[in-house]
C-alpha cells in the first residue's frame, strides 16, 4: 500500500468518527438554537445571537491564531519536551490575550451594548459572555493540543459532545426557570468551566501537562501571527452579518436570520469531519515528502463534495419548510435566507480543505489575504444590502463572501504551488451532477409539498441518483477503493457492484 493510501485511510477511519460527531455536535448547535428560539421571542432570540457573534469574535482574536500554531508544531515535534512546549506556549500567549481583551469589551459595554441590542437585559448578557473569553480561549488551547496528538476520540468527548451537550442542558435549564436572555449566557459560563478541566485532564493522559519544556515563542508567533488577522477575519465572515443585521435592523431580523444561519452551517459538517486530522497530516507529509499532499487533498475533496451535495440539493428544495419544521412558523421568512446561504457554503465542499492544505504549506500570509480579502467584500455588501433588504441582504452578502474566499485561495494553490483539488474524472462530476441531477431535482423539490417524510424520501433518492451517476459517468479512481474498503469493513458486506467499476 502506497504512502498516500495509508494516509487516505486513517483520514477516512478518523473521518468517520468526527463524521458521527460532528453530525452529533452540528445537531447540538442547531438544538440548542432552536432551544432557545423556542423559549425566547425572535427578538429574544436576536439579542442572544449578536451576544454569541461578538463571544465568538472576542475569543478568536484572544486565541491569537494558536488553535492552529500548536497542533501544527505539535505534529512536527517527536521529544515530549517540544510537544508540552508548544502547547505552553500557546496557553500562556492566549490567555494573557484574551484577558486584556475581556477587561476591554466590559470597559466598552456601556458604549456597545445600546448600539447592537433593544433590551435592557442585554447589558448582563453581554457581560458574562465578555468573561467567558479567557475560559473558552483556554479551553481551544486544550482541544488543539488533543488535535496535535492525533487523538480523535478525546476531541470528540471533550468538545463535540461534553461542552456542546452540557450547554444545551443548562441553556435549558435556566431558560425554563424564566432567567431570561440573561439565560443562555450562563449555560455557556457553567459548561466552559466543566469543559476547560475535563479538557485538561483528558490532555494529560497523551502528554503529561508536568515536565520539562522548551517554549517556542519566536517561530509559534511567526507561524501564527498572521493567523490572527486571518481566523479573524474567518470568523468575521460567520459573525459580521449577525452584528451588522443588529446595528441596522430589529433584533427580531437578526433572530429570523439566525434561523437560517445554523441550518445552512450543516453542509459543512462533511467538510469538518476530513478536516480535523487534515491539518497535521498534510503538515507531515510536506515535511516528511511522504507522499503526496496534492494527492490526498484532491481525493478528499471529491468525497466531500459527493457526500455534501444530496444534502445541498435537498436543504435548498425544502428550505421553507426546513426552517419552519426547527424552528416554528414565526421563522418561515428564514427559509428563502437558507437557500440563498446554501450556495455560499457548499462551495467550501466544492474545493475542499483549502485553506488548511495553505496552512500546511506555511502560506499562512496567503490564507491572511484570502480572508482580507472575502471579508472587505462581505463588509460592503453588508452595508449596501442589510440596510435595504435586511436579512436577505445577509444572506446575499454571506454567501458571496464565501464564493469570493474560495476562489482566492485556489488561484493561490494553483498558480502558487501548482496544486488544484481538481482532477479530468472530478471535473466531470463537478459540472455533470448540478446539470443532470441537480436542476430537475431543485425543479421538482421546490414544487412539491409535504413534512418530513417527504424530505427525507428526497434526500434518500438524490443520494442513490449521485452514487449512480458516479459509477455510469466513469468518475471512480483507483483511490476511491480506500472509501469502498472502509464500507466493507464497517458494514461487514462485499460491494463487488462498485468494485468493478474502479480502475486497478
Amino acid at each position: 500500500m502506497s504512502a498516500t493510501t495509508d494516509d487516505l485511510s486513517k483520514l477516512l477511519s478518523s473521518a468517520s468518527l468526527v463524521f458521527a460527531a460532528s453530525l452529533v455536535g452540528s445537531f447540538s448547535t442547531l438544538i440548542e438554537r432552536v432551544v432557545i428560539s423556542r423559549l425566547l421571542s425572535p427578538q429574544g432570540y436576536g439579542e442572544v445571537s449578536v451576544a454569541i457573534a461578538v463571544f465568538s469574535l472576542a475569543a478568536t482574536v484572544g486565541a491569537a491564531g494558536f488553535t492552529q500554531g500548536v497542533p501544527r508544531y505539535m505534529a512536527r515535534f517527536d521529544d515530549e519536551r517540544d510537544e508540552r512546549g508548544a502547547w505552553l506556549t500557546g496557553l500562556v500567549l492566549t490567555v494573557a490575550l484574551s484577558s486584556a481583551i475581556a477587561v476591554a469589551l466590559v470597559a466598552a459595554s456601556p458604549i456597545v451594548v445600546p448600539r447592537l441590542f433593544d433590551t435592557d437585559e442585554a447589558m448582563a448578557l453581554f457581560l458574562i459572555f465578555a468573561v467567558s473569553v479567557p475560559l473558552f480561549v483556554s479551553f481551544r488551547i486544550a482541544a488543539s493540543a488533543i488535535r496535535g496528538q492525533e487523538n480523535t476520540l478525546y476531541k470528540v468527548l471533550t468538545r463535540d459532545i461534553g461542552y456542546r451537550f452540557a450547554r444545551i442542558l443548562l441553556i435549558a435549564a435556566f431558560l425554563w426557570v424564566g432567567v431570561g436572555i440573561v439565560g443562555a449566557a450562563l449555560g455557556y459560563l457553567v459548561a466552559l468551566v466543566v469543559a476547560l478541566v475535563v479538557a485538561y485532564v483528558l490532555l494529560n493522559r497523551l502528554l503529561p501537562l508536568r515536565g520539562e519544556y522548551e517554549l517556542h515563542v519566536t517561530e509559534m508567533t511567526v507561524f501564527s501571527l498572521p493567523l490572527v488577522v486571518s481566523t479573524v477575519m474567518s470568523n468575521l465572515l460567520t459573525r459580521t452579518d449577525t452584528v451588522m443585521l443588529g446595528y441596522f435592523r430589529a433584533s427580531s431580523e437578526v433572530g429570523i436570520y439566525n434561523a437560517a444561519y445554523p441550518l445552512a452551517t450543516s453542509l459543512t459538517v462533511v467538510l469538518g469531519a476530513f478536516g480535523y486530522l487534515y491539518l497535521p497530516m498534510a503538515s507531515r507529509i510536506d515535511s516528511e515528502d511522504e507522499g503526496s499532499v496534492e494527492r490526498v487533498y484532491e481525493i478528499t475533496t471529491k468525497w466531500i463534495f459527493l457526500l455534501a451535495f444530496p444534502l445541498f440539493l435537498t436543504v435548498v428544495a425544502f428550505s421553507d419548510q426546513i426552517v419552519s419544521l426547527f424552528f416554528g412558523d414565526e421563522y418561515v421568512a428564514g427559509g428563502a435566507a437558507l437557500a440563498v446561504l446554501s450556495v455560499g457554503f457548499f462551495t467550501n465542499a466544492a474545493v475542499g480543505r483549502n485553506r488548511e492544505t495553505l496552512s500546511a504549506l506555511g502560506a499562512t500570509q496567503l490564507i491572511l489575504v484570502s480572508n482580507v480579502v472575502a471579508f472587505a467584500l462581505n463588509f460592503v455588501l453588508n452595508v449596501v444590502l442589510i440596510p435595504p433588504f435586511g436579512f436577505m441582504g445577509a444572506a446575499a452578502a454571506s454567501a458571496s463572501s464565501y464564493v469570493a474566499l474560495n476562489v482566492v485561495v485556489y488561484a493561490f494553490l494553483r498558480y502558487r504551488f501548482d496544486i488544484t483539488p481538481f482532477t479530468r474524472s472530478s471535473v466531470r462530476l463537478y459540472v455533470g451532477l448540478p446539470l443532470l441531477i441537480g436542476v430537475p431535482c431543485l425543479l421538482v423539490g421546490r414544487h412539491v409539498g409535504g413534512g418530513l417524510p417527504v424530505i427525507a424520501v428526497f434526500g434518500v433518492a438524490v443520494t442513490v441518483l449521485t452514487i449512480v451517476s458516479v459509477v455510469l459517468a466513469g468518475g471512480l479512481e483507483p483511490e476511491d477503493a480506500v472509501l469502498v474498503e472502509f464500507v466493507e469493513r464497517k458494514t461487514g458486506r462485499r460491494v463487488p457492484l462498485i468494485r468493478r467499476y474502479i480502475p486497478g
